[in-house]
């Protein structure tokens, strides 16, 4: 008998809800820290998820479409000449599990996007509502010493935490860009304001947390979005218009307040806000970035194609000695990382669905959940010049992949009535 689980208004069999809770949800570390606060435990559970979803994907290979298996054959083909270098170099099948980690977002993408398709799955929604409760929860639980101070906080395990008074990381706060997104989607189409509240808040949270990236990111997202929506013709020129007119004149009037309340709290965020456009000042976390830029992309230009693979564990961290041996050197830039040790090859093979999703961006048949995560996935672009891209934010890609081979609604089909040809998709089963 198949129970069925209701959450956030969304129903799930208990097999599909187990499914998407162990290979998906889990891998958001602000919500897995809820589940078990502990970052080697997170740590070992990701990569042990990591091999059995390789396993299989390379399993129910013949059940993907051409396009999938060409994709998950690149990834086998690096993995295969690793597994080769690391036998003669270093005599071990696998010198270092890393090199596959970070590369097994091209996998993971696939999977969701084939999870999705075979559970027939309606997601957007249900995350939209699952990111404004997981943050909510882990607030009430975490957040008492948040402060726009920016003060560091010494902690044994910082796990999801930001390090300082900004309590959560810019990798948990960047999702918020997706209910984000959602409910401004749903206040356009309806116009109705329990719909404009939830909007209001996710933005409000973006901006106290005071993560930079994020503040970067979600003005990439919402810009694109908004295109994306009046191309499509679901917002009209004179609405959009009217909308950032209100939008300016709510600004301008929460400034004047702030700035009458709170004198020195706008000019604060002002100069933080500035220093998006001077990410490099001395004593910031962008100078670092900056300095490891340089290093880094200097040594990749002496092995450009395929990069320093195993042996950039070997060497000594030029720019700080307070991390382990042989750990690696710990990026922050996610292209960098890549160009350092996958090169172009492994840097082209994991960023190809952001640099496809930005040519569909410019479609005139893409359905409202296609535009939002769109959007989103795009804006993690923006979020790879500052960190390291999370596993479950390829899940979201995976999941806008997946949306975008559903037949959109009639709606958004244009003026001419042109029939959509509906793809024939064959299914991975779970079962």
């Amino acid at each position: 008998m198949n129970r069925i689980i209701k959450i956030f208004g969304y129903q799930f069999y208990v097999k599909e809800m187990l499914v998407i809770l162990f290979t998906y949800l889990l891998m958001e570390n602000i919500f897995s820290w809820l589940v078990v606060p502990n970052s080697l435990i997170e740590l070992a559970f990701e990569k042990g998820m990591s091999l059995l979803i390789f396993g299989f994907v390379l399993y129910n290979f013949t059940n993907l479409k051409r396009n999938e298996k060409i994709y998950i054959g690149l990834f086998c083909f690096v993995i295969i000449k690793l597994v080769f270098e690391s036998l003669f170099k270093f005599s071990k099948p696998f010198e270092q599990l890393t090199m596959f980690t970070i590369l097994f977002p091209v996998v993971y993408t696939i999977f969701i996007k084939c999870i999705c398709r075979s559970l027939e799955l309606d997601l957007l929604e249900f995350l939209a509502k699952f990111y404004i409760g997981v943050y909510v929860v882990f607030m009430i639980i975490y957040g008492r010493g948040f402060s726009f101070s920016l003060a560091s906080v010494d902690m044994a395990d910082y796990g999801p935490f930001s390090g300082d008074s900004r309590i959560i990381h810019a990798h948990s706060i960047l999702m918020m860009i997706i209910p984000l997104l959602w409910y401004f989607s749903k206040f356009l189409e309806t116009k109705k304001l329990n719909h404009l509240i939830p909007f209001a808040f996710c933005f409000i949270v973006i901006v106290i947390h005071q993560h930079r990236s994020v503040w970067a990111s979600a003005i990439v997202a919402l810009v694109i979005f908004l295109i994306a929506t009046i191309r499509n013709k679901q917002l009209t020129i004179p609405r959009f218009f009217n909308i950032m007119a209100i939008a300016l004149a709510v600004g301008v009037f929460a400034v004047l307040i702030l700035s009458i309340v709170s004198p020195g709290f706008t000019g604060f965020m002002s100069n933080r806000f500035s220093e998006i456009f001077n990410p490099t000042q001395e004593g910031g976390t962008g100078r670092f970035r900056a300095d490891q830029s340089d290093i880094y992309l200097a040594l990749f230009t002496k092995r450009p194609l395929f990069g320093w693979t195993f042996e950039g564990f070997e060497m000594s961290n030029p720019l700080v000695d307070w991390w382990p041996e042989k750990s690696g050197q710990h990026f922050h830039e996610g292209y960098v990382e890549m160009l350092f040790y996958e090169g172009i090859v492994g840097l082209l093979l994991k960023y190809w669905f952001l640099i496809y999703l930005s040519f569909k961006a410019f479609s005139k048949i893409l359905s409202r959940d296609s535009i939002i995560l769109i959007a989103f996935s795009m804006s993690g672009l923006v979020f790879s010049f500052s960190y390291v891209l999370t596993l479950i934010f390829w899940g979201h890609v995976g999941l806008c992949l997946y949306y975008l081979e559903k037949r959109p609604p009639v709606e958004t089909i244009d003026d001419q009535n042109q029939p959509y040809e509906e793809v024939h998709t064959e299914e991975l089963s779970i079962y």
